[in-house]
């Protein structure tokens, strides 16, 4: 295994999808959805794209204001994305913001470029989060517990919202403690 790279900020961009370039991020998000074939069983239509059809959802991201698309991109080109929900999908949770998909390209994991758009992620967008990943990723959950640690050190929650779903929660905003607010 490589060990991860830093790259400098003047080789990577983490920026909002730009106008015109939904069918990259269309196209990326297939890619996204094959990784989880081998966690989650999902076929493919007679088209090739995963059912159920993700353009619905994808839609949102460029018509909600409460939904942001980031586009990752190294050396110029694109490589990964991030998806994030202003406010949490669960009822309980309304109040934080919710990392819906997060992605890099195989061929440039293991060199950073997750954990920088991790931490320009929670930068940016100080406050309440909530990260999920499925049980039968613990490559995710290894990442994520990295890259929550590296954000707030060790005051975050976590728990199993389901038996398939794990939730790390935590607040980076300044001063903040999580678990004195969860109490």
């Amino acid at each position: 295994m490589t060990e991860p790279v830093e790259m400098t900020p003047a080789e990577w961009t983490l920026a909002p999808l730009p106008p015109g370039e939904e069918p990259l991020l269309r196209q990326m998000f297939q890619f996204y959805l094959y990784d989880f074939s081998e966690m989650e069983h999902n076929d493919i239509g007679e088209n090739g794209v995963f059912l159920p059809d993700p353009e619905p959802y994808l839609s949102r991201f460029w018509s909600d204001p409460d939904k942001t698309a980031l586009l990752l991109r190294a050396g110029g080109r694109p490589v990964g994305f991030t998806l994030i929900e202003e406010h949490s999908p669960f009822p309980d949770s309304r109040d934080r913001r919710y990392v819906a998909a997060f992605f890099v390209m195989r061929a440039y994991r293991r060199r950073g470029l997750g954990a920088i758009m991790a931490r320009e992620m929670f930068r940016r967008w100080p406050g309440r989060w909530q990260v999920l990943e499925v049980r039968a990723n613990p490559i995710a959950q290894r990442f994520w517990r990295g890259a929550i640690a590296d954000a707030v050190g060790g005051d975050y929650a976590e728990r199993w919202l389901s038996e398939r779903e794990l939730v790390q929660e935590f607040s980076n905003a300044e001063g903040s403690k999580w678990r004195s607010e969860q109490n």
